[in-house]
């Protein structure tokens, strides 16, 4: 169709006739109705349609933001206000003072290069073509979930010196299965959590995050509405917390954990971030000059960072009874 667009009858021309035509023309000054425009067309629609239909769990539970730059982002957070002191007649109002924590990240950048042979676009016209950068797009999405579950599987350091999850946090149970007592020890963490200034907060727990199997059967059943027989029966944590399985949560040995985190608009949990005007996988697409075909480069900027602990709570998981 293009070149018959141009005058040129492909009228008995064979498929490597036609792609002769096509390249030798692509290589000259030409409108942007060209090969490699279209290639290009096709490579960035196939590749965002899929970077967009892969699911992404954590976006439930964790916050977006998008950044300007590629420089260090600083999260502050601010203690509440000081205790109000009573101050007795012809006294003096005291001065107090806020604390201050913060969480430092900056994004990076993501990226590779596939070529595609001239003989492979002539053997399979452009059906491995959009394949490929199918496959292409699927990936950068699948980084972004590797990304963000490498910080809860991997439990890094925070601001503090202390890792995500840990006794000093308040926020590691004592490994157990998802039941009622642990669920309950999970609430009882949230509800102990304390502010910078050492006030308790008001913070509770939205979802359950668990790698698919036992786990994930364990907290369907906690969370069913049943019809009980008796009060004994009753299911006291039904429909309170919304599941999200996710298959990185499976660890490489050892039982699998199970985790809670708020709703991110109530407290801060894991923040990821995109650079402003570049939301998602970004592609460009060039004529091969070293490779006889078409390369295609694929670059996605983006970051995550556990900015509160407060937010998250951990159960390492425990073999069933």
């Amino acid at each position: 169709e293009n070149l018959e667009r141009r005058g040129i009858s492909t009228r008995g021309m064979s498929r490597m006739e036609i792609a002769s035509q096509l390249f030798s023309r692509a290589a000259g000054y030409h409108s942007t109705s060209d090969f490699p425009v279209i290639l290009a067309n096709v490579a960035n629609q196939t590749l965002r349609a899929a970077y967009d239909e892969i699911p992404r769990t954590f976006q439930a539970w964790a916050r977006r933001e998008t950044i300007t730059d590629f420089k260090p982002v600083t999260r502050v957070q601010l203690s509440g206000a000081p205790d109000l002191e009573k101050v007795l007649e012809s006294g003096e109002f005291q001065y107090g003072t806020m604390g201050e924590a913060k969480e430092v990240y900056a994004l990076s950048t993501y990226g590779k290069i596939i070529g595609f042979t001239r003989q492979m676009l002539i053997n399979d016209d452009l059906g491995a073509f959009t394949r490929v950068t199918q496959a292409f797009g699927a990936r950068a999405a699948d980084l972004e979930g590797d990304i963000v579950y490498a910080i809860l599987n991997q439990n890094p350091d925070m601001g503090d010196g202390t890792p995500l999850f840990d006794n000093g946090h308040g926020n590691l149970g004592t490994a157990a299965v998802i039941n009622e007592t642990s669920l309950t020890a999970g609430y009882r963490a949230y509800a102990q959590q304390t502010g910078i200034e050492g006030h308790r907060i008001s913070v509770s727990p939205s979802y359950i995050l668990v790698p698919p199997g036992q786990r994930s059967v364990e907290a369907r059943k906690m969370l069913a509405a049943t019809t009980p027989a008796s009060t004994g029966e009753v299911n006291v944590y039904a429909n309170r917390l919304q599941v999200v399985e996710e298959r990185r949560l499976i660890p490489a040995s050892g039982q699998d954990p199970w985790f809670l985190s708020a709703m991110p608009s109530m407290i801060d949990t894991v923040e990821y971030a995109y650079l402003d005007g570049n939301d998602g996988v970004f592609t460009e697409t060039r004529m091969g000059f070293e490779v006889d075909g078409v390369e295609i480069k694929a670059r996605h900027d983006f970051a995550a960072k556990a900015i509160d602990h407060r937010g998250l709570y951990k159960n390492p998981g425990a073999a069933p009874a």
